[in-house]
């Protein structure tokens, strides 16, 4: 395994006005389960191409374990990956695919032997070891794959591109969870890569979010979740996203916008009277205006539980909590205490800010 390194790493297709990839810093550490994240046209593919050894970058370098790799082909960086699809020679059994890449590699036969009996065994597949890839179902066939990808003993690092994406609903999970089983059982250096933050979020210690070329902010789900360092972030990660008002609706100096969480709220929604209006600001942390809809997510010590999409003089905002169905319409006026929230200037995070 090995310390992956991004060191001002810059990438730019022949004949482009402008970098895919531009000045990229970034340490993965040795064993770490990593995640890029990012939308269509972030610039993961080309990041991916580039730890695979099918691109070079254009300045800057990769490095593992110190040492520069950004002309070395993927084989001789020892780097494995997983597709979306998997792929397996389907005239051979489950055994036989494991056994392929080692015995490309010139391996011995105990070490074929004893490095397939332990990746099946870790995967759990040693019942169908025997088994054609036409036998078995997808989520199967992609156990496999990621057990070619695992079966060298000397792997750097494993790549995974988007491996869930043809995987059944109902099992996603499943796969998700063994994978992340297996890479802290085997201390595996694993980058994740996809546009889905559940995946993403569930399956990494730490993210990398990706926009335009660049990463905007790397930390644990935690982190990216409850202190968003940049305004992207706050929008990209969470269902919904963040809300973003102008600090003066919340009564906040020195920031220029104030983004917070749709759950950041006081226990309880406090419906003003009709005749009240949304705040302006005068109370730190009071936010308040019109009911536009309301969506029922579930319930909490019996009571409805949901979302809240308010009308604010400064913007809509959606509000969770309870859900006060008796009395609570569309069209009335409703005014919440916040609990926390995060200032902004210029879309990068200054401060936290707590209200309670």
């Amino acid at each position: 395994m090995a310390d992956i390194s991004l060191n001002d790493l810059s990438f730019r297709y022949p004949g482009a006005a402008d970098e895919t990839l531009s000045n990229l810093k970034l340490t993965i550490a040795n064993g770490e389960a990593h995640a890029l994240l990012g939308a269509s046209g972030a610039g993961k593919t080309t990041l991916l191409n580039i730890l695979s050894g099918l691109l070079a970058p254009t300045s800057g370098s990769l490095r593992f374990d110190g040492e520069d790799v950004s002309e070395l082909s993927g084989r001789r960086r020892n780097v494995a990956q997983v597709f979306q699809f998997p792929v397996l020679y389907e005239s051979l059994s489950v055994a036989e695919n494991l056994a392929f890449p080692l015995k490309t590699r010139k391996a011995g036969r105990q070490l074929i032997a004893e490095r397939i009996d332990y990746i099946c065994k870790e995967l759990e597949i040693e019942d169908i070891r025997s088994h054609k890839p036409a036998t078995l179902s997808l989520f199967q066939k992609q156990l496999v794959a990621v057990g070619k990808a695992l079966v060298g003993p000397d792997v750097s690092m494993v790549l995974l591109d988007e491996p869930l994406t043809a995987v059944e609903p109902r099992t996603k999970w499943r796969l998700r969870q063994t994978l992340r089983r297996v890479q802290a059982d085997l201390k595996v250096t694993m980058i994740y890569v996809t546009h889905d933050q559940t995946e993403a979020l569930t399956f990494a210690d730490r993210v990398s979010i990706l926009s335009a070329g660049g990463i905007v902010q790397t930390g644990t789900p935690q982190e990216l979740y409850l202190s968003p360092t940049h305004e992207f972030v706050g929008h990209f990660v969470g269902s919904p996203g963040m809300n973003f008002v102008a600090a003066e609706a919340l009564g906040i100096s020195g920031v220029e916008r104030a983004g917070f969480r749709p759950e950041w709220v006081a226990p309880d929604f406090a419906k003003s009277s009709e005749a009240a209006t949304p705040s302006d600001g005068s109370s730190a942390g009071v936010i308040g205006g019109k009911v536009l809809r309301t969506r029922i997510q579930g319930a909490q010590q019996g009571k409805p539980f949901g979302l809240v999409a308010v009308a604010t003089a400064h913007g809509e905002v959606v509000i969770q909590g309870e859900i006060p169905q008796s009395t609570l319409k569309i069209g009335d006026h409703l005014q919440v205490q916040l609990t926390r929230c995060v200032g902004y200037s210029e879309q990068r995070k200054v401060r936290d800010i707590e209200f309670l």
